[in-house]
């Protein structure tokens, strides 16, 4: 009798690892086409953007008319071979291992492509940033699947609101950090949830390397979501130390060390906002909590005989009223799911940058395109309603998600469609 039960049960095991092992296979299948149709959507969209003279030879222009992306500079700082530091000093400041990851670029571009124009040059900087989005989406996945524990098509479903996000199409598509920055803050949830700790210090220090302001969250993430507190000490430590190691070795590590205090007087007095009650208010509303996520109206205007493009404070109702009740699900996810330790890292995640931009006003007026910062978090958080038990509640949820899809397809698609009529006819 016991000789049968062990038997049932080795067979049980068996036929439970060969299901487990078919769900895995179409979990990649499914995976595998779904982001291989945003590939061909992006890499098209950039293609057609190239092939009507979008990246202008002359870069007269560019995306950096769009509020404060500095895409002009990128391509001429930035992603070059250049060994001139001079110029770059603020940004690597901020952004200590970029120019590296620039020069790395261009080394291996060089390698690739002979005669290139400054057109060719723009195109590849964008796919390079493309595969780095659609690198974060997987990761994205893997998050929604695994910690998260959704069905395939509620994990397509929240990727999809990921990539419709203004912030997710103009970073994918401008000359910037935002989209890397993103992408590496994914990848360390993932890990540090999977309490992986080589992968976990690699990605913090390649994180506070691209971001400085970014090794706040990566650490509240480490602290939250290790669930062993010594491997908070076993990651922290050679992350710092593994830091400074970089540091050392920058070959511009004296602008770094000679720069860093000047650098953080000027940004408080560029990047932090001083206005009124009322305007801090409707920036905090329109810049962090609408336009990240849903494009908002726009102006044109004419500013040292160039045209530039910049998001006014307002929005159409639905727009509007979409992501009040976004956030509002956002709201009832956590007060349900409060004691999980994925929601309370994420909502601290959230509330560090809301305590950035909202309060300590950093970047509030350019809240959109640090959007990217904690977009994941937000959409995270809002996926915890696809695991609400109360079906009429859930039913409510769904119905909304699908209206809030279609939001961002009507405005957002419509927002960046016309962003590239108007720049051609730009000055």
């Amino acid at each position: 009798m016991n000789k049968n039960v062990k038997i049932d049960n080795i067979m049980t095991s068996i036929q439970g690892y060969k299901k487990n092992n078919e769900q895995k296979i179409r979990d990649i299948i499914y995976l595998v086409i779904y982001v291989g149709i945003i590939f061909v959507v992006l890499f098209s969209t950039a293609k057609a953007i190239k092939t009507t003279n979008f990246y202008r030879s002359d870069l007269k222009f560019r995306w950096d008319n769009i509020l404060s992306y500095d895409d002009r500079y990128y391509i001429k700082e930035i992603y070059t071979s250049d060994d001139d530091y001079d110029g770059i000093k603020n940004t690597v400041v901020k952004h200590p291992i970029i120019k590296v990851i620039g020069q790395a670029f261009s080394a291996v571009e060089n390698a690739m492509f002979k005669n290139m124009k400054p057109t060719d040059r723009y195109f590849h900087i964008v796919i390079f940033q493309l595969i780095i989005n659609l690198i974060g989406l997987v990761y994205l996945y893997k998050i929604l699947r695994e910690h998260l524990g959704l069905r395939n098509i509620f994990c397509f479903f929240i990727m999809t609101l990921y990539e419709l996000a203004t912030v997710t199409i103009l970073g994918t598509f401008v000359l910037e950090t935002f989209i890397i920055s993103s992408t590496l803050l994914i990848m360390s949830y993932y890990y540090l949830a999977k309490q992986k700790k080589v992968m976990s210090i690699i990605l913090g220090v390649l994180t506070t390397g691209l971001t400085i302001t970014n090794c706040i969250p990566f650490a509240i993430m480490a602290i939250i979501l290790l669930k062993n507190k010594k491997d908070i000490l076993k990651v922290g430590i050679p992350c710092v130390v593994g830091l400074g190691i970089v540091f050392l070795l920058l070959p511009y590590k004296s602008w770094i060390i000679g720069n860093f205090a000047q650098c953080l007087s000027s940004n408080s007095s560029t990047f932090v906002m001083d206005t009124g009650f009322v305007d801090v208010l409707k920036m905090i509303f329109y810049n962090i909590i609408v336009s990240p996520i849903c494009f908002i109206s726009q102006t044109v205007g004419v500013k040292d005989g160039l045209t530039y493009m910049d998001f006014n404070l307002k929005a159409s109702k639905i727009v509007s009223l979409s992501v009040i009740i976004f956030f509002a699900f956002i709201v009832y996810n956590v007060i349900k799911n409060i004691k999980d330790r994925n929601m309370i890292a994420l909502l601290a995640v959230f509330i560090y940058n809301m305590l950035l931009h909202c309060v300590a006003k950093f970047g509030l007026y350019d809240g959109t395109i640090y959007g990217l910062h904690f977009l994941f978090a937000e959409l995270l958080m809002f996926a915890f309603g696809f695991k609400i038990e109360n079906k009429k509640v859930r039913t409510i949820f769904i119905a909304f998600a699908v209206i809030f899809l279609l939001v961002q397809l009507r405005y957002n698609l419509r927002g960046f469609l016309e962003i590239l009529l108007k720049m051609p006819e730009w000055k």
